[in-house]
């Protein structure tokens, strides 16, 4: 028995190797990571059970990556919410894509798409773009409202819609890295710093008032860089550093008297709702002088 575990040890291992490299995976391995985006149509039972409309088509998630990967990205993460109802097998998933032509050689930054999609009824598919930052493997969504975004309802689905968005898509790309370098060129001053640190613990702690966040984070160690590649004052090095932590969790916070080590933001859903609000918030401070109104 023991011999027939190997090969299957072996497989979950290189697969783990393959997410955190981001090489391109297979449509197996997408499908052991991502059951739900390979959910077959809806019985009438199913219907029911789910409250799903009879207007609903069913656009399986995988034929839009067979349609993404025609036009040569590739995909390179995929995840699905956890569900333990009667949504399991069909809750909400995300692949992401990369495309090799989009990677130059001396870029630190490139360009990523983003598919969401359910099964469940509750859900239009969605394509966002994101960016991918080499330097410390953090991943950046561009809000949709700036770069526009794919969303289709389930109700009939066009090859030819996707590849015209996805290309506009990319046509737009060349403003965001501009944003991106006037973030490099901006220089915040201590208080605009703090107060960039302050909103950003705000997305995170959501129940927390503005004039008491200060009591629960320091925000002097909060905008603190912890590598030496995000030191320094201008904007783009302090988004990247704080959004990391927003992210990631590597802050110390006080509740309640106790001193607390904050989580990862483990769930994409949220993950993708912190990075929009993040990249709105350091966009807002690219003109900013005196004050900033977000």
């Amino acid at each position: 028995m023991s011999d027939l575990l190997v090969p299957e040890d072996l497989r979950v291992v290189t697969l783990k190797e393959k997410l955190k490299q981001r090489t391109p995976l297979s449509v197996d391995e997408i499908k052991l990571l991502c059951p739900s985006a390979f959910t077959e149509g809806l019985s009438p039972e199913v219907r029911s059970l789910l409250g799903v409309s009879d207007k609903y088509v069913h656009i399986p998630t995988s034929q839009v990556i067979e349609d993404i990967m025609k036009l040569n990205w590739q995909p390179i993460m995929a995840q699905e919410v956890k569900s333990r109802n009667a949504k399991k097998g069909f809750q909400k998933h995300l692949i992401k894509f990369i495309n090799y032509d989009l990677i130059s050689d001396n870029a630190e930054e490139h360009p990523e798409l983003l598919l969401t999609n359910s099964h469940d009824g509750s859900n239009s598919f969605k394509l966002d773009v994101g960016i991918f930052r080499l330097v410390c493997s953090n991943g950046l969504v561009i809000k949709s409202k700036d770069f526009g975004s794919l969303r289709v309802r389930h109700m009939g689905y066009e090859f030819k819609e996707l590849e015209l968005t996805i290309n506009e898509m990319m046509v737009r790309v060349p403003g965001y890295i501009d944003q991106i370098e006037k973030m490099k060129a901006k220089e915040l001053k201590r208080t605009h710093m703090l107060e960039f640190a302050k909103r950003a613990a705000l997305l995170r702690f959501t129940n927390v008032k503005e004039e008491t966040i200060g009591e629960i984070i320091d925000m002097e160690e909060f905008v603190k860089a912890v590598r030496t590649e995000d030191e320094g004052d201008k904007l783009w090095n302090i988004f990247n550093r704080i959004q990391e932590k927003v992210i990631q969790g590597t802050f110390e916070y006080k509740l309640s008297n106790k001193e607390r080590k904050a989580r990862p933001v483990k769930g994409f859903v949220q993950q993708l709702k912190l990075n929009q609000e993040m990249w709105e918030l350091a966009d807002a401070y690219i003109e900013a002088d005196e004050a900033v109104a977000v």
